[in-house]
């Protein structure tokens, strides 16, 4: 959904191709919604209104690519992504291009234990918006058409989920400032916050027993998005 940027890109030619990435590595997002004429693409294709113009741009996009997968893989992203669902929600209810879809970066869905990777359970993670006078600079605010491209903090929770929509198919946060530490022996909850470091080394551990889809999911959502 979201954009994979740099501060500069380094592209070697010839039979091993090589990246070289100078700088910080951002993710980018653009509007719901293209203007006229135009193409959808990377967000934007989602919200085409009709499964089968969708699946025909994605196949356009990228050539090469097993239609029957990528069909299974919209449906079941458009049947399971809170995210998507969302956007599909609030994309209704803008009535202008004047309105926007805000994100905000430390809002904790009711319910859910804030130090657990639990699945969503409330459908709300986004509302609509005329301005972003209330907003803070790592909030995510997408306009219904736009042709500037907005920087996703990298604290916000929705950062994950936005780039890698196969590995986080749920749409579920990833990390977040506001993941407090619990002493192991007691269980209590500690003043200290998780780290970004240890929050992702605790997710990409291999333990005995569990199945890490993270690990398994390998190049596959880097294609897909």
């Amino acid at each position: 959904m979201t954009s994979f940027g740099a501060t500069f890109i380094h592209e070697s030619d010839g039979f091993n191709s090589l990246c070289k990435v100078q700088g910080q590595i951002y993710h980018r997002v653009g509007s719901l919604l293209p203007f006229p004429n135009e193409t959808p693409k990377f967000l934007q294709v989602y919200f085409m209104g009709d499964n089968q113009l969708e699946f025909d741009q994605r196949c356009a996009n990228i050539k090469g690519l097993r239609r029957e997968i990528i069909r299974e893989l919209q449906d079941f992203l458009h049947e399971h992504n809170r995210l998507i669902n969302q956007f599909e929600t609030a994309r209704e209810r803008m009535v202008s291009d004047r309105y926007k879809i805000l994100i905000r970066a430390d809002k904790k869905p009711v319910g859910e234990h804030e130090r657990r990777f639990n699945a969503p359970v409330v459908d709300e993670v986004a509302v609509v918006i005329v301005n972003n006078n209330n907003s803070n600079k790592r909030d995510i605010i997408i306009q219904r058409r736009s042709n500037t491209l907005q920087r996703i903090n990298e604290t916000h929770r929705c950062y994950d989920a936005l780039q890698y929509p196969l590995i986080f198919w749920q749409g579920e946060d990833g990390y977040h400032m506001n993941i407090h530490r619990v002493n192991p022996n007691t269980g209590i909850e500690m003043d200290k916050t998780v780290t970004s470091k240890e929050f992702y080394a605790y997710r990409i551990m291999i333990r005995d027993g569990e199945y890490n889809h993270i690990l398994n999911c390998r190049t596959i959502s880097t294609i897909y998005c």
